[in-house]
């Protein structure tokens, strides 16, 4: 039996258990992220690299049945958990360098070489430590970052290397809280330095852009989508094409998918990436406010909404949104449902008073270290 610690979308971690309820034999399951204090001191639990949701993962399924899973951004192997971590003074650094010391390194060990391309003699063995962090602390990341890489020479010997490493030790301490384990990605293709390790994207040609959402998101707004098969899918601003060609890689193309985009570059990529292999994804230039299309053809909407950061800015959202969410409107069949995330969620939740929509659900996510949420809407008249 092995376990594991699954990074996943804070905020949506139930559905997250369904899937792994759903595809694996699971012995033991906790979701440990961090919750909100009903008294001060108050911790924005959606703030911050470190703010993600964990489950420890107890299974006898295979690794390679782990692997299959869509949900998680990123699997450890788990070595410690403390949920009470010295955060006023170096005493802490120490405490979480005993921590590692004292966890069970042969299950973590055993497990991380079943997830190695290549054999590798412990004699010859490159890591190093890793540490994402979050909230105040008299001490820093590259301080622990070191601590427990010392304590790791200190136990096995191993050679530290800080570029070129085989194995890659993290811990993720929020506030008081702090959970440790092995990386089992790739370290040429997946690491983690002071924020949590990007997700392989292999099904895109053309990952680079300024904001690119992770598979395992996109995966999960599909299962709020609640869709069926035969549904068409849309993604009116689809950036590089990431969630119309995840809507058809992940239902097996089960759905049609339609993406567009409004600018040339990202419009160029997202027509690339659905390239990549036959797919049910058509890629289409437009303008998201007025869709070439006919009203009532759509039967689901994805969309990760600008944020007004790196993408857009405020006062274009304030006049976009409005017309954006009128047209998803006029093109939703009946018992249509649009999932939409969005940081901007004042704005939104403005913006939907003056329109003919109802808000299904609301699930507060953290993205990126940021607090957004992703909401489903149906239209209303269509509820009649």
């Amino acid at each position: 039996m092995s376990t594991y610690l699954l990074l996943v979308l804070r905020g949506l971690e139930i559905l997250v258990e369904d899937e792994i309820r759903s595809k694996l034999q699971v012995e033991r399951l906790e979701i440990c992220s961090v919750q909100e204090n009903v008294r001060p001191p108050y911790l924005q639990v959606m703030q911050g690299q470190a703010a993600v949701g964990r489950i420890i993962l107890q299974t006898k399924s295979s690794v390679a049945e782990v692997q299959k899973l869509r949900s998680v951004q990123a699997a450890l192997a788990f070595l410690a958990k403390n949920d009470d971590i010295i955060t006023n003074s170096d005493i802490g650094v120490m405490q979480i360098g005993q921590l590692v010391f004292d966890a069970d390194w042969n299950s973590a060990v055993t497990l991380w070489r079943q997830f190695t391309l290549c054999p590798i003699k412990d004699s010859k063995l490159k890591f190093r430590g890793s540490c994402v962090r979050d909230g105040k602390h008299k001490y820093n990341s590259q301080t622990v970052a070191g601590e427990i890489g010392a304590r790791a020479v200190e136990k096995f010997g191993w050679e530290v290397n800080l570029t070129e490493f085989d194995l890659e030790v993290v811990v993720i301490i929020f506030h008081k809280f702090a959970v440790a384990g092995i990386a089992l990605a790739d370290p040429r293709q997946i690491q983690f330095r002071n924020r949590l390790a990007n997700e392989t994207r292999n099904a895109l040609a053309d990952s680079q852009y300024i904001s690119t959402l992770r598979p395992s998101t996109a995966y999960l707004m599909l299962q709020l989508a609640q869709h069926t098969f035969g549904d068409v899918v849309l993604d009116s601003m689809c950036g590089i094409g990431t969630l119309p060609i995840c809507a058809a890689d992940f239902t097996s193309n089960g759905v049609y998918a339609l993406g567009g985009e409004l600018h040339q570059s990202p419009s160029k990529k997202a027509g690339r990436n659905a390239r990549t292999r036959p797919r049910f994804v058509n890629i289409v230039r437009w303008d998201s406010t007025h869709l070439p299309l006919r009203s009532h053809c759509i039967d689901r909407v994805l969309i990760d909404m600008p944020f007004g950061l790196r993408c857009g800015t405020q006062r274009q959202n304030n006049k976009m949104y409005p017309k954006v969410l009128k047209e998803l409107h006029r093109i939703l069949r009946p018992n249509g449902r649009a999932v939409l995330l969005v940081m901007s969620k004042k704005l939104f939740k403005g913006v939907m008073k003056d329109l003919q929509f109802q808000i299904e659900a609301e699930h507060m996510v953290s993205i990126g270290g940021l607090g957004g949420a992703i909401y489903v809407i149906q239209p209303i008249d269509m509820l009649l």
